[in-house]
């Protein structure tokens, strides 16, 4: 697949692209930070570990765990600050906690350390959930938002491999060093970025967006492209002058508002429960369940799921723009279900004395994170900030993000008691279920691809049901 960033019939999106990408390191630096654990559990377990004594399970457990909660306590801050203070110069303020972090690690190698480590690493993940992702949907034009909010998920899977190669062959400390290294690059690189035009304009330095978006999409400032975009910020900024303070309360009182939001927090409880990350954790542990032996070592097992969702995040920006949002998150919990509960399934067949083809579970568990990849994991991102627009978008995308971080450390606790409790195929079934809603749920969402922020409200305020399913351009 070949991405064309070349010049377009009017302007071109060579910009669009360089910056997006910059500001999606930041996704990059929490897949490198999620994966950290993976290559390196079995030195700290060891006699020798570089802090001094063996970590337990349980405190390997905790330090997993702990950057989630601190991630989920800090988004209100970021839903603040980055409406206070720019989207730009908080994508470079979220590079410092980063950075503390693996410094921490380096310089007090014990456990106590490690935790608080690994929570200003999640201070970090919190804001690049927030941040990044607002600021991607408004550098990019209409027919854009698609390609370049995938670039975020292939920069976080990018991200696992990048330290499941670099665990499979350096030290504890040479990894850390190497890690440091991103951060302090993404710092680098954001300085020259541009502001995002929409909180220029939220600031009243029309002029200012009015080059930044010319310089965004190639063309001259007086073009109609930029005027029309100008128009349609400053005219929403007109709207909502006469509100005083824009709050939560605000938000939950407008029909159109509160609809997108239940929406959109429904959508995420599925996409936390898809059950894709059972696989990336306990890959091997479930492969080794169903009793079929692989000639395979560990670390090639585990680089092989970073690889499969590059390959489908990839496959996502090629195909981003030509089918509805709706019509391909669908399509990912869907087969999402048939994977998941295939795999179930043939586990339980097994258990009771069948045999099942030996190829079945693992390529079920490859079309699952591939669906995750391409489709469950970037998507609801990419709709929740086309249907908001930027007036309130920030306090939204917060409150969507903090909901997002605690029902994932709910899954994250609550797998092993279910797979006690249900058994691994009991679980996996569960999961297909639970992907199945996501389906429904689908159509109930309003298509937000080339739709205008009034278009979405006014179909979120009015429609009982979701608008007709996109076909392919």
């Amino acid at each position: 697949m070949i991405i064309n960033m070349a010049e377009e019939k009017h302007g071109h999106t060579y910009y669009q692209w360089i910056y997006a990408s910059i500001a999606s390191i930041g996704f990059m630096l929490y897949g490198m930070e999620a994966g950290w654990l993976s290559p390196i559990t079995k030195t700290l377990q060891s006699e020798n570990s570089p802090l001094g004594s063996p970590l337990s399970s349980s405190t390997i457990s905790v330090c997993a765990s702990v950057s989630a909660i601190s991630s989920a306590v800090t988004v209100p801050l970021y839903s603040y600050l980055v409406d206070k203070y720019g989207r730009k110069w908080i994508i470079f303020a979220i590079t410092i906690p980063q950075a503390l972090s693996i410094l921490m690690r380096i310089m007090f190698p014990n456990v106590v350390v490690l935790l608080i480590a690994r929570s200003a690493a999640g201070i970090s993940a919190s804001g690049v959930f927030t941040t990044c992702t607002i600021y991607t949907r408004e550098i990019s034009q209409s027919n854009m938002i698609g390609k370049l909010g995938s670039l975020q998920v292939v920069m976080q899977f990018t991200g696992f491999l990048i330290i499941y190669l670099i665990g499979a062959f350096f030290e504890y400390f040479t990894i850390l060093w190497i890690f440091l290294a991103f951060p302090i690059a993404t710092a680098v690189l954001m300085i020259s970025a541009p502001e995002a035009p929409a909180y220029l304009v939220k600031r009243g330095k029309i002029d200012e967006a009015y080059k930044t978006v010319a310089f965004l999409r190639g063309v001259t400032k007086d073009d109609k492209i930029v005027v029309n975009e100008i128009d349609e910020m400053q005219k929403q900024e007109e709207e909502f002058k006469s509100i005083s303070k824009i709050g939560m309360r605000t938000i939950l009182r407008d029909k159109s508002w509160r609809r997108g939001l239940i929406i959109m927090l429904a959508t995420f409880t599925v996409h936390a429960w898809n059950g894709a990350f059972a696989i990336l954790t306990y890959a091997s542990a479930i492969l080794s369940s169903t009793g079929n032996v692989f000639d395979i070592s560990p670390e090639l097992q585990t680089i092989s799921f970073p690889i499969v969702m590059i390959i489908a995040s990839l496959s996502l920006t090629g195909i981003a723009e030509r089918f509805g949002r709706r019509v391909l998150l669908a399509a990912g919990f869907f087969f999402s279900a048939l994977a998941l509960t295939a795999l179930g399934v043939a586990m339980l067949v097994q258990q009771h004395g069948y045999m099942v083809p030996g190829w079945l579970p693992i390529t079920s568990m490859m079309v699952a994170s591939a669906m995750y990849a391409g489709s469950v994991r970037p998507l609801p991102y990419i709709i929740s900030t086309e249907m908001f627009n930027f007036q309130v978008r920030a306090k939204v995308m917060g409150s969507i993000v903090m909901y997002a971080w605690l029902v994932v450390a709910t899954q994250l606790f609550a797998y092993g008691p279910l797979a006690d409790t249900l058994g691994l195929h009991g679980t996996f079934i569960c999961y297909g279920f639970i992907n199945v809603l996501g389906v429904i749920l689908c159509y109930v969402m309003p298509e937000t691809k080339d739709k205008t922020d009034e278009e979405i409200r006014h179909v979120l305020a009015h429609s009982t049901k979701s608008q007709t399913v996109s076909q392919p351009t």
